[in-house]
C-alpha cells in the first residue's frame, strides 16, 4: 500500500482508550499480537464512536511491510512564539520524507514509511521510536504541515524509504545486534591512507540529503574509528557542533548495514572522482632506465602502467 487510504482497508486497526488499545469487535482490551482483536479502519471507527473511545490506531507487523516512527516532543517556539520542529526532528522528516502526522497530544509526530528494519528500537529519553511489529501507532488524520508535503519534503503518502531507514536505525539504535560484529570485522585503515578519503570527500557536495551525509559518516567510520575519521569528516561537511563525534559514537555500538569505506569510493565517483593511477615497483629494462633517467624521473611506463626505477 502507499496511501493512508489503502492502509485504512488492512485488517490490522484497533481502537484506543487512555492508549490502551481495544478490540472493535468485543469493546474489549485488544492485543497488538493478537490479529483477531483487529478489524479494518472503518470498523474501528464505528467502535470508537459507539464506545466513544479516543480514536483509532494501526497495528504493526513484519508482514505489513510498513514501519512507523515516532518523535516525541519535538516542537520548538521561537522568540515571537512561532512552533517550530526541534533541528534533529527536522532532519528525519525531511530524511523520511513520507506520510507525516501530528500525534494526539500535539506534541509530537508520527511517520508511516514501507521498509524493514531489523528491530523495533525505543529511545524514548531521545525522543525518538521506531516499530515494524507488536506495537501501534494512534492515527488521527491531523497531516502535518500541509504546507511541507507541497513543497515536497514532507510526502502525503506512505513511501518506500528503506536506506533512510536502514541510516536511522543504525543512528539511534545503541544496543549492538551482534556484540562480537565490530572485533569480527575487517580493518580498513591499513588498506585506505587519510589522503585518499580526503580526496574523495572533496569531490561530494557539502551539503548533502541527510542519509547520503550518514553513509559518508558510516563509510569513514570504517575505516576511521577514531579522532582522525571525525576530523576528515568535519573538514568535509561538519554538521552542527558535537554532531560527528556523537555519530562515531553511535556507530562504535552498532552495525553499518553492509556500509563499508568502499561505499564513500562508490557515491565519490558519481561525483567525478577519479582514483589515482596505480604505481608498480619493477626492475626496468636497460632502455627503460635511460629513458627514465633522461627525463629526470624514476618512473617509466610499461604497456600503459607507470613504474617505478627499482635497483
Amino acid at each position: 500500500m502507499k496511501t493512508i487510504t489503502e492502509l485504512k482497508q488492512v485488517p490490522q486497526w484497533v481502537g484506543h482508550q487512555n492508549k490502551i488499545p481495544k478490540d472493535p469487535h468485543t469493546g474489549h482490551n485488544a492485543s497488538s499480537i493478537n490479529p483477531s482483536t483487529w478489524s479494518n479502519a472503518a470498523s474501528a471507527w464505528q467502535a470508537k464512536s459507539r464506545y466513544r473511545w479516543d480514536g483509532i490506531g494501526f497495528v504493526f507487523t513484519i508482514g505489513s511491510g510498513v514501519v512507523g516512527v515516532d518523535l516525541d516532543k519535538c516542537f520548538i517556539r521561537d522568540e515571537l512564539n512561532v512552533r517550530h520542529l526541534k533541528p534533529w526532528a527536522r532532519d528525519v522528516v525531511h530524511c523520511l520524507n513520507s506520510y507525516t502526522e501530528v500525534s494526539p497530544s500535539g506534541q509530537g509526530l508520527h511517520i508511516l514509511c514501507r521498509g524493514k528494519i531489523p528491530f523495533s528500537i525505543n529511545r524514548s529519553e531521545r525522543g525518538f521510536e521506531m516499530y515494524n511489529e507488536a506495537r501501534y501507532f494512534t492515527v488521527t488524520g491531523k497531516i502535518f504541515a500541509p504546507l511541507a508535503v507541497d513543497e515536497g519534503y514532507a510526502s502525503g503518502a506512505i513511501e518506500e524509504r528503506q536506506d533512510e531507514l536502514a541510516a536511522l536505525h543504525a543512528v539511534f539504535n545503541e544496543e549492538p545486534s551482534e556484540p562480537q560484529l565490530a572485533e569480527t570485522r575487517p580493518y580498513q585503515k591499513g588498506n585506505v591512507s587519510a589522503t585518499q578519503i580526503k580526496d574523495a570527500l572533496a569531490v561530494l557536495p557539502l551539503h548533502m540529503a541527510y542519509p547520503d551525509w550518514l553513509t559518508v559518516c558510516m563509510a569513514v567510520h570504517d575505516a576511521f574509528p577514531d579522532s582522525e575519521g571525525i576530523s576528515l569528516i568535519e573538514g568535509w561537511s561538519p554538521g552542527y557542533k558535537g554532531e560527528v563525534a556523537g555519530k562515531f559514537k553511535s556507530f562504535d555500538r552498532t552495525a553499518k548495514n553492509g556500509i563499508s569505506v568502499a561505499s564513500l569510493f562508490h557515491l565519490a565517483k558519481q561525483h567525478g572522482y577519479t582514483a589515482p593511477k596505480k604505481h608498480y615497483t619493477q626492475k626496468l629494462t636497460s632502455a627503460e632506465k635511460s629513458a627514465a633517467l633522461m627525463t629526470g624521473t624514476s618512473n617509466a611506463k610499461r604497456n600503459g602502467k607507470l613504474y617505478t626505477l627499482a635497483t
